[in-house]
This record gives C-alpha cells, structure tokens and sequence, in this order.
C-alpha cells in the first residue's frame, strides 16, 4: 500500500493534481534513497542514512530553490513578453502611422492648394492696390505741395497783416465814419502842406484844430485800410485754398488707408494658409520620422523578434517544466552527496521514472549543474583548486548550495585545498 503524505502548501505553477503528484513523489524519492543506502553498504561497505530530518530539509530546499528559479525565470519571461509587446506596439503604430501619413499628406494637398490660390489672389491685389496707392500718392503728393505752397502764402499775408494790425487799429480809433478815395485825393494839397499839422492849426484858430487832425486821421486810415483790404482777402482766399487742398489730401489719403486695410487682410489671408500649411507640413514631418524610426526598430529586430518568440515560448516551457526540474535538483542536493557517480545517477534514473509515471513534466535535456551553478562560479572554483571533474564539481554544488552542513570524504585533500581559498577572505577558522 502507497503512502500518503501531507499536501504542500506552497504555490507552485501547476495543476492541483500535479501538485499532489509531487508531495507524493517527494516521499517516494526519500523511500528510494533509503533502499539504495541498503544497497549501497552492500556494495560498497559505505553506510549512509535518511532520516525525517532528511525529507524536511528536502521540502525547505525544493520550495527555496522553487522560488528562486521561479522569480528568475519569470524575470526573464516577463522581460521576453515586454520586448515582444513593444515590438508588435511598434509594428501597430507604423501601421496606424502609415494611415496618419497617407491622410496628412492629402491635407497637405488641399493647404498647398489654398494657399497657391490665395497667394494668387494676394498678388493681384497687391498689384491693384500698388497701382492705386501709386495714384493716390501721386495726388497725395500734389495735394501736400499745394498746402505747403499755400501755407507759405498764408503765413505771408499775416505776416502783413499783422504788421499792419497796429495802424489800422489806432485809425479806427479816431474814427467811425468810411472815407473814399475822391476825398483824399481833394484833401492831398493840404495834407502835403508842411504847416499843416495840429500845432500851427491850434496857433492861428484853435477851434477848428480839431477839423485838421481829423482830416489827417481819415487819410491815414484809408492808406492803411487801402492796403488791409486786400490782405484780408488774399488771406480768405488762400484759407479757402488751403481748405480745399486739405480735404483733398485727407480724401486721398482715406483711399490709401482703405487699400492699405485691404491689402492687409489679403496679407492676413496668405499668412494664416501659409501658417496652416507649414503646420501640416511639419506634422507630416513628425509622422514621417515616428514611421522612420519605428520601421528601422522593426527591421533592426527582426531576427530578435524571432529569437524572442521562441525564447517566450521556451520560458513558458521552462516555467511549466520547473515544477519537476526543482524536484530533481533538490531530491540531488538533499540526497546525492554521500554516493559515488555511478549511484548518483541511478537515483536520477529512478526519479525521472517515478515522476513519468506520476505525470510531472520536467525538461528532458535538464543539465543539474548548469541548473545550480553558472560557468564563472565554476571557473572561481577551478581557480581556487577544485578539480575540474564533475564529481568535483556536484560536490562543490552540493558544498554550497545544500541546506545541510555536508562531511567531506577527502582523501587526497582537494577538498580542504578549496575551501581554504574559497573562505580565505570571509573568517574561515581551521582547527588542527
């Protein structure tokens, strides 16, 4: 009758029933190792045992190493699938991106198009309303040479008028009343007289004093205003001029401000379609370079697109394979290290044909030391003086990856050699 042990409570990735199939195998190794210890002494006279202590060590170092090797493989796993996602996101987005592009560039089309039509549209506006602002300068031109000029007389005429203003204000102060030219030319022969002033008039008959000084006054006064008159209207008429002239300078210069405005809102027109055309233009740019540099990521990983593939696909084995392949390198450190090669793999032997007959997948080209221990930790203990055997070399493993402090039959003491040098910087004591 089989025995029946305990279930582990341990999360491996397997099925229930593979699990079970384990915790029952585990007892099974410890029962096939007992019976070759028997065997063993029979052959060799090299007693050996297993004990409970023995099976238990077995369980904490099959779900230590479990753990280890399920964390690296898994690590290596993920790092596959997340190569490979990134791979297929770039595959999607040259794809999405070759969309993109073939849709820009028809946009870009479309912007190139507006915009030759509206810079079409802005040179012949801008040559009309060049040609019109050349018209309008032209008047513009003439207009302010005709306010200079009757700026100029302006000034003049009150220049003289205001030389003028003194005279005439002082004559209008002495009289009210207008005078002609008949009578001052009939009061000339008089006024010419040299003793005909206020002073001699006030001597020979100062009562009608009064009578020549006002005689002298409307004389002067019409000299002066003789020559007021016309300033005055000059002045009139250029200020109508100059009028004049301003509302047509003002005029022209509305029309080129309104063709200025014009030509501005063309200029806004052609900016704006050139601003969206190099937008497009740039964006297509950026589509083109993502797509670029997406394709050369794909095409300079092809191959490893490949590789990793398989690479995923063998990790996943390795993970469903793992369950086994800890079993038989744990059932090898636990058990394996008092028996010689040859018995070392018979056990192996025997474990693999319990576990086909229970159904637990293990990988079958599993190499047990390259499973516990990498090349350069070989190669430091080669260096450090052990023998380069494989014996020697699973001693090692089991010296240093064993739950268990292992005795050492060393005969030839190649053995202590090793360890000597390989603890030689950690405090190794040795006692004679």
């Amino acid at each position: 009758m089989k025995k029946e042990y305990p279930r582990l409570s341990y999360h491996i990735e397997c099925t229930d029933e593979v699990k079970q199939s384990v915790v029952n195998t585990m007892g099974t190794f410890q029962d096939i190792v007992a019976e070759k210890c028997v065997e063993y002494f029979e052959r060799y006279r090299r007693r050996t045992f297993v004990t409970p202590k023995s099976y238990l060590s077995f369980i904490g170092g099959y779900k230590a190493i479990y753990k280890e090797k399920f964390a690296n493989v898994g690590s290596l796993s993920e790092r596959m699938r997340t190569g490979l996602a990134k791979l297929m996101e770039a595959e999607v987005s040259v794809n999405q991106l070759s969309k993109e592009l073939v849709m820009k560039e028809k946009d870009l089309v479309v912007a190139s198009k507006k915009a030759d039509e509206v810079l079409l549209e802005v040179t012949m506006k801008a040559q009309a309303a060049e040609k019109v602002k050349m018209q309008v300068q032209k008047v513009k031109d003439k207009a302010q040479a005709i306010v200079d000029d009757i700026a100029i007389d302006k000034a003049a005429a009150e220049e003289k008028l205001e030389a003028a203003r003194p005279a005439l204000e002082e004559a209008e102060a002495a009289l009210q009343d207008s005078i002609t030219g008949e009578t001052v030319e009939l009061l000339e022969p008089y006024l010419d007289m040299e003793d005909y002033n206020l002073e001699t008039a006030k001597k020979v008959c100062g009562n009608v004093a009064g009578l020549c000084s006002w005689t002298q006054a409307m004389a002067y006064f019409y000299g002066i205003n003789k020559e007021v008159l016309p300033l005055k209207a000059n002045l009139a008429l250029q200020e109508g001029r100059l009028a004049a002239a301003q509302t047509e300078l003002n005029n022209a210069q509305i029309q080129l401000d309104e063709k200025q405005m014009e030509l501005d809102q063309v200029q806004a027109m052609y900016d704006s379609a050139m601003k969206e055309k190099q937008a497009l233009l740039d964006d297509a740019e950026a589509c083109r370079r993502k797509m670029n540099n997406a394709t050369a990521l794909i095409e300079g990983l092809g191959g490893e697109k490949l590789r990793w593939t398989a690479s995923s696909k063998n990790f996943q084995n390795q993970i469903i394979n793992l369950v086994g392949n800890v079993l038989l390198a744990t059932g090898f450190l636990s058990y394996s290290g008092p028996f010689n090669q040859e018995y070392r793999n018979l056990l192996l032997q025997l474990w693999k044909k319990e576990m086909d007959n229970s159904k637990i997948p293990y990988s079958n080209d599993l190499n047990l030391t390259g499973m516990l221990v990498d090349n350069a930790t070989v190669d430091e203990w080669n260096l450090q003086g052990l023998p380069n055997d494989d014996l020697s070399i699973q001693n090692g493993i089991i010296v240093t990856k064993a739950s268990r402090y292992p005795l050492l039959i060393d005969p030839q003491g190649q053995g202590k050699i090793w360890i000597k040098n390989k603890e030689k910087n950690n405090g190794l004591q040795v006692n004679s």
